[in-house]
């Protein structure tokens, strides 16, 4: 009897002792990359936990870090831009050196409606015609009011000679007939050229002394102070 009770006691011992290092060791499993001695990376293990990315911020530990925006891959051409690029441009349709071009609102207008479609009595964005746009123009270049069609227009102008048109005056036509009705109208820009609405072409410029618009040509108007 007494040498199974020594026997238990033993056993008890070796399983009490078990225990302990197998704790020991669990331990130094659990234990963190900062306790361990000879560790291959001081970066806290909770350092990816903490960090998190959305859109336009990064949360690193729970403070938030804007990101900088992503310019778009186009945008609008700045006043400043405008003022350096579309001299340049309509100079070589106008036939003039780009430093006579000084009206950048004008310029701009032109670029806006460059191509739009002609259709009778249009005035949107996608469709115009010619005496629209030469009231637009004034309207929105020069702040002056005139009459919707080329007719009225042409009897509330003040008439001009031809040679002594400058940018802004309103040119005149009659492309069906040989009579002094008015049918067209155009914008004079400068070297003998004007915009216009065309009905084959939709905005675009066009000389006076082209064989067609030389003539149909009527005369020319004034609606701004010289």
């Amino acid at each position: 009897m007494r040498y199974k009770v020594y026997i238990i006691a033993v056993l008890g011992l070796f399983l009490l002792s078990g225990c302990k290092s197998l704790g020991r060791l669990t331990s130094k499993d659990q234990s963190s990359p900062r306790g361990q001695a000879g560790s291959s990376s001081s970066m806290p293990r909770g350092f990816l936990d903490n960090l998190s990315v959305l859109p336009g911020e990064v949360k690193l530990a729970g403070v938030k870090v804007t990101a900088p925006p992503v310019a778009p891959a186009s945008t609008k051409a700045t006043s400043y831009d405008a003022a350096l690029s579309l001299p340049n441009k309509y100079a070589n349709l106008l036939g003039v050196a780009p430093t006579s071009l000084t009206n950048v609102e004008l310029l701009a207008q032109m670029e806006k409606w460059f191509g739009t479609q002609y259709c009778f009595g249009g005035s949107t964005d996608s469709c115009i015609d010619c005496s629209s746009f030469t009231q637009v123009i004034l309207r929105d270049v020069y702040n002056v009011k005139i009459p919707r069609n080329s007719q009225q227009q042409f009897d509330a102008s003040t008439k001009i000679e031809t040679e002594n048109l400058k940018e802004g005056d309103l040119v005149f036509f009659n492309t069906v007939s040989a009579s002094m009705i008015i049918t067209h109208v155009g914008v004079y820009v400068c070297n003998n050229k004007f915009v216009h609405a065309s009905t084959s072409k939709g905005v675009t410029i066009n000389d006076l002394s082209e064989k067609y618009f030389a003539k149909a040509y009527r005369g020319a108007g004034r609606f701004i102070n010289p």
